[in-house]
């Protein structure tokens, strides 16, 4: 009789105990293309940013129709008519946003380009524009960073690391959880392979930037010396309009009353004809 009870203590001692064990190991979500869509998204978020700052980013409302932006979340939101901005991700087919939500929830605030910088020459832009590249490297070269910290970490829930890169300013950012592989149990070999993905992802698009880069400062150079041509041969023509024209005119009318003089004096002192006797 008092083997029972006691079998009846330790069978809801185990019940109790397995829900708890459990709950103290967390599924991990992470695999090589979740964190390679992360990687993608985090990159591109970056590339977004460094052309805003090359460009700038008008306000929603002066927006031409079809411009396509993202808000805070990375969702892209498309302007279909004048105030309205449409999505087409999951969950938002049927939301509108006005022009003024969209600025609330821009992932970048409306701002002025280097290349909009107006009474300059362009050589006097190329250490803006440098520059600007040169962040556009390191930050994408701290996205790499991460995802290298992110691949070594045991927790499930997302880790703040102190992300150095020679030459760059030291940033704290946190992993991502979606590439916590050591976490979900995976092999080496899939570590290696978003290494190298997230690398060579960089590298391209980097390289593209500078080759675009490169191309935009040769038109701004020519379209500049365009515009500067143009306003001195404007003032030329001003200057040579006025005192010239007035010259050309005051000649014009002085020869149209040349009829009225009998003769030039050349022609007044000629002689005689022959056989005028």
């Amino acid at each position: 009789m008092i083997r029972r009870p006691l079998l009846l203590w330790l069978l809801t001692l185990l019940l109790f105990a397995l829900p708890a064990v459990g709950l103290s190991e967390p599924v991990v979500d992470a695999d090589v293309a979740l964190c390679r869509a992360l990687v993608e998204k985090t990159l591109s978020k970056e590339q977004r940013l460094y052309r805003s700052v090359l460009f700038g980013q008008k306000k929603a409302k002066d927006a031409p129709l079809n411009e396509v932006r993202f808000d805070a979340d990375g969702i892209p939101w498309i302007k279909e008519k004048e105030d309205i901005w449409r999505s087409v991700s999951p969950g938002y087919e049927d939301t509108e946003w006005s022009d003024t939500q969209m600025n609330d929830q821009s992932e970048f605030p409306a701002r002025k380009g280097i290349f909009e910088t107006r009474r300059v020459s362009t050589s006097d832009l190329v250490p803006y524009l440098t520059q600007t590249y040169r962040a556009l490297k390191c930050r994408s070269t701290i996205v790499c960073k991460i995802v290298e910290n992110s691949l070594g970490q045991e927790s499930a829930e997302p880790q703040e690391v102190t992300v150095t890169v020679p030459g760059c300013i030291e940033e704290k950012r946190k992993t991502f959880p979606g590439c916590h592989l050591l976490a979900a149990e995976r092999s080496k070999v899939e570590e290696a392979d978003l290494l190298t993905y997230c690398r060579l992802v960089r590298d391209g698009m980097v390289e593209r930037e500078k080759d675009l880069l490169k191309m935009t400062t040769e038109y701004d150079a020519s379209y500049r010396s365009l515009l500067q041509l143009s306003g001195q041969m404007d003032a030329f023509l001003q200057e040579f309009r006025w005192p010239l024209m007035n010259s050309l005119r005051k000649t014009a009318e002085l020869v149209g009353t040349l009829y009225r003089i009998p003769c030039f004096i050349a022609s007044c002192d000629e002689a005689p004809p022959v056989n005028a006797e």
